[in-house]
Parts: C-alpha cells; sequence; structure tokens
C-alpha cells in the first residue's frame, strides 16, 4: 500500500480520481444488467421484438471478439 502521506497534492488528487473512477466503473457493471433487464421487460411489455433487442446487443460481442 503506498503511504499517502509521502504524496504530493497533484499525486494524492490523482491518486483520488483515480479511486472514483473505479468506484463508479464498479458501480455501472453492478447495475447495468439490471437496468437492461428492466428495459427488455418494458419493451417486450409494449411490443417489441425480442429478437430486434437481441439483435441490438450482437454488435458489442462481434466487437469484442475483434478487439
Amino acid at each position: 500500500m503506498t503511504d499517502l502521506t509521502a504524496l504530493e497534492d497533484d499525486e494524492l488528487n490523482a491518486l483520488r480520481v483515480d479511486v472514483l473512477c473505479e468506484q463508479e466503473r464498479r458501480a455501472r457493471l453492478a447495475s447495468i444488467p439490471g437496468q437492461v433487464a428492466d428495459l427488455a421487460r418494458q419493451y417486450a411489455g409494449d411490443g417489441g421484438d425480442p429478437a430486434e433487442l437481441a439483435a441490438a446487443l450482437t454488435p458489442l460481442d462481434e466487437e469484442e471478439q475483434a478487439g
């Protein structure tokens, strides 16, 4: 663990920003699947085609595999 008392103010601030960004990333990872599920239910309830919804997510899978 880094000795925080030894850091300069700008280094400490950069670390704080990094921590906040990581916390936000983790919160998104935790919340997005539930949000997508809720939206999918609403979409289907409003008469949307589940196949279209699945197709909308497919390009993400292809990009990740290529990258």
